[in-house]
């Protein structure tokens, strides 16, 4: 851990779909090689849920039931141990491998330069690559002038925006692609319904129509929730797709919004429905974000050791628990940067403690470490953007430094 003192769907139709893009020829060289997909944690998800600060006098108490077990405390949920003070979710059993491997770092305490709590302003913010609203375009977009002339040579595509909609954070001047698979239209509990009624007597219709309609009205009431999870999948293997050859893209970004966690955040459902066993709406959340992250190493093969992925999201949450067992938005988040180009296995954190003194209002983790030096060192580093362009980039960052050494030196 480095800690400073203040003085970062169609599964079918995609795969056919995606073994024909860029064929394209790119000249070898080491800025060709390298690739980055950011991932956007849409909705603050919850630092203290996914890096728990167990090691912190008195976590437990101020976290109530949104505490799991300590590492090998022995529960059916022990999180996995980074360090004496913090652990990792133990839903995210895959990156805590690749934190272990030396291939993960965590951000923790950490926020962008909007420090209120409005999901949408936050995000846009985020987006923009400023709190100026009169910016109209989107920091990524913005950063494609200012990246090496040899990153675009013989490439159809450089740059995939991953999802149903263009992010903001793509929006501008500078080419794009998008990329999203084809979904067929959900049948409707009313239509099932009047199904049900109209096969009544039907020996075998009548059962199967029912079994569906209870397995759908069952995620309905526990709030499932679980598209955004299986999509998340989805576009982390056509992530890999598009990023892994030799003349394919070299940026990517994934949106995975629902993680607004104002309720029941920590319920384990482990129900076992028709389409398998559902273990509760945030479980699954995360749940898919390892395996969508396991899925994309995978399909990188060779190319992961070229390729740095950084997950952020807009803000933390509340460190205690509220009334409806979830929590409200905050301030100090947490994130992850990964791949075979990243130098991890540490925690990088000014950490400010979890007193009644120390939180931000008394109510939520203070962001310590500003989320833009984490893209800054990630741009000057891995993707060869000079320092001089980063006022364009990021827009009011003068004062914040890049993080050093997030890359693996080569």
């Amino acid at each position: 851990m480095i800690i400073t003192r203040r003085t970062a769907l169609g599964a079918l139709g995609a795969s056919s779909l995606l073994t024909t893009v860029a064929p394209g020829f790119a000249l070898a060289s080491a800025e060709t090689d390298r690739r980055f997909l950011f991932i956007f944690l849409r909705g603050g998800m919850d630092s203290l849920t996914a890096v728990p600060a167990y090691g912190e006098p008195g976590f437990k108490a101020l976290r109530g039931s949104l505490a799991d077990g300590d590492p090998g405390e022995g529960t059916s949920y022990d999180t996995l141990k980074l360090d004496g003070l913090f652990a990792m979710n133990p839903d995210l059993a895959f990156m805590h491998s690749l934190y272990t491997n030396g291939d993960l770092a965590i951000l923790h305490a950490s926020c962008h330069g909007y420090r209120d709590r409005s999901h949408f302003d936050a995000q846009d913010a985020f987006d923009r690559g400023t709190v100026d609203k009169a910016m109209k375009s989107g920091w990524l977009n913005r950063m494609i002038a200012h990246l090496p002339g040899g990153m675009k040579t013989g490439r159809e595509t450089l740059v995939m925006g991953l999802g149903p909609t263009l992010p903001l954070s793509l929006r501008g001047s500078e080419a794009v692609s998008s990329w999203s698979p084809p979904t067929a239209p959900k049948v409707s509990g009313d239509t099932m319904e009047r199904l049900a009624r109209l096969y009544a007597k039907d020996e075998v219709l009548h059962p199967a129509l029912e079994k569906g309609l209870s397995a759908q009205s069952m995620g309905e009431e526990m709030g499932m929730g679980s598209e955004e999870a299986n999509n998340f999948v989805l576009f982390a293997e056509a992530a890999a797709r598009f990023l892994q050859p030799a003349g394919g893209a070299r940026i990517a970004t994934i949106d995975y919004g629902n993680w607004d966690s104002h309720a029941d955040q920590n319920g384990r459902a482990n129900v076992v429905t028709s389409a398998g066993t559902f273990h509760g709406r945030f479980a699954e959340m995360y749940l898919a974000l390892d395996r969508g992250v396991k899925a994309f190493r995978d399909g990188m093969g060779d190319a992961w050791k070229d390729t740095v992925v950084i997950a952020l999201t807009e803000f933390g949450r509340t460190v205690r628990i509220n009334g409806t067992r979830g929590t409200d938005h905050g301030t100090g988040g947490a994130g992850f940067v990964f791949g075979g180009a990243v130098k991890g296995g540490r925690v990088i954190a000014d950490w400010p403690g979890l007193k009644e003194s120390q939180l931000n209002d008394g109510r939520e983790l203070k962001a310590t470490i500003d989320n833009r030096a984490l893209l800054k060192a990630v741009m000057r580093e891995h993707l060869g953007v000079p320092e001089r362009a980063f006022a364009d980039i990021l827009p009011g960052s003068d004062g914040i430094a890049p993080l050093e050494g997030i890359v693996r030196s080569t």
